[in-house]
């Protein structure tokens, strides 16, 4: 048989798709995990918040719309913040490195806004109090996760 035969060409193509698939089906797995602990993390804030404002039913199907529009929004913005921001600040040059803290101070005052705009919204749902449950909720929500995570991380280390 030569190194062109058929059958090694058909016997290597298996064996690629074979790696492939496989390669594939891992990475799959991996973003299913990923995507189901998000959607675990995110069912678990809307309770967490919803208990924290004291919501009502009216008042919750009303909310999360509009609080949702406002988280999509906020990770567009820093995700258009941070395109730029991987590159190594050693390799930038002083008007680089101006540049990106005349950036970071320009994404920091539109998320501001951001936030202002989507605060008296949600005034035309909660009162001011539910209001400020919300901001206070979401520190303890990110407090509790981060308290989680680094338990889980130490729990994997030993």
């Amino acid at each position: 048989m030569t190194t062109n035969s058929p059958m090694k060409r058909y016997t290597l193509f298996l064996l690629l798709f074979c790696a492939l698939t496989l390669a594939g089906t891992a990475a799959n797995a991996q973003d299913n995990r990923s995507h189901d602990r998000r959607e675990n993390v995110e069912a678990a804030k809307i309770a967490f918040l919803t208990e924290k404002m004291e919501l009502t039913a009216e008042q919750s199907q009303k909310f999360w719309p509009i609080y949702n529009e406002y988280e999509a929004k906020r990770r567009e913005l820093m995700k258009s913040y941070r395109h730029g921001y991987r590159k190594d600040v050693e390799t930038l040059s002083e008007q680089e490195a101006k540049a990106r803290i005349d950036e970071m101070f320009n994404t920091r005052e539109k998320e501001l806004a951001l936030e202002k705009e989507y605060a008296s919204k949600y005034q035309r749902v909660l009162s001011n109090r539910q209001l400020i449950n919300l901001y206070r909720g979401e520190r303890q929500f990110t407090k509790m996760l981060l308290k989680r995570l680094d338990h889980d991380h130490k729990k994997m280390n030993q």
